[in-house]
């Protein structure tokens, strides 16, 4: 199964085969609010993948001091001017300077390759400070393994349909169209199913300590720096 991510449709594409002009144009769809109680109990926050930064605007509504990194300049062009902007891989983030919140939303903890998936929690690991919380979230597992090709839904005014999908294990490999206001976007990616489990292990090996899990479906987990 190819690890490869594409993207197509208006606009430029990043890296990871997202499109700028459509995570531009999607409204905040609520995806903090199973966090935000504890989130806004720290003066700030750093976001790792932030894009457009969506998410960002919402925290800085929350009366959040925001810092989103991502690897994108055309995704970065988009912050909120209240956000600092980073233009960094995750990966590869070496701020010299510590958050009591670090976020990483967007499914990204379940990127297909494990050694990539150390590797944004240990850049989380080195940007938190002691004591401060790291906010996860991952994919519905159980989405992963029965969605099927076809309509998924519509939301916010965007339709959502996966052209393809193959598995093989825990891989899930799809191709995603998105209808926004007559545009259309696709995105091609590998995501790997985790459990509550596996998320905390990877955690546990980066020297978090232990993860409670938030929302009604358990897809928010935080986590502690320990010393």
């Amino acid at each position: 199964m190819s690890h490869g991510f594409s993207g197509a449709g208006e606009g430029p594409q990043t890296p990871d085969g997202c499109s700028v002009e459509l995570y531009r144009r999607l409204p905040y769809m609520g995806e903090l609010e199973a966090i935000e109680p504890m989130l806004i109990e720290h003066p700030a926050v750093l976001e790792l993948g932030c894009g457009t930064g969506r998410l960002c605007a919402r925290m800085v509504a929350l009366g959040l001091r925001v810092t989103g990194v991502d690897e994108s300049t055309e995704m970065l062009a988009h912050l909120p001017a209240e956000v600092e902007a980073v233009c960094s891989k995750i990966e590869a983030l070496a701020l010299g300077r510590r958050w009591p919140a670090v976020l990483l939303a967007s499914h990204l903890v379940n990127h297909p390759e494990p050694a990539v998936r150390e590797a944004f929690a240990a850049a989380a690991w080195r940007h938190l400070t002691l004591g401060g919380c790291f906010f996860v979230k991952r994919h519905d597992t159980r989405w992963l393994q029965t969605v099927q090709a076809g309509f998924l839904c519509a939301a916010h005014g965007v339709a959502y349909h996966a052209e393809q999908i193959e598995r093989r294990g825990a891989e899930v490999s799809m191709r995603l169209r998105y209808e926004l206001d007559g545009s259309r976007w696709w995105h091609s990616f590998t995501t790997t199913a985790m459990s509550e489990a596996d998320v905390e292990s990877l955690l546990r090996a980066q020297g978090f300590g232990t993860c409670r899990w938030l929302g009604d479906k358990r897809l928010w987990g935080v986590a502690g720096g320990v010393a």
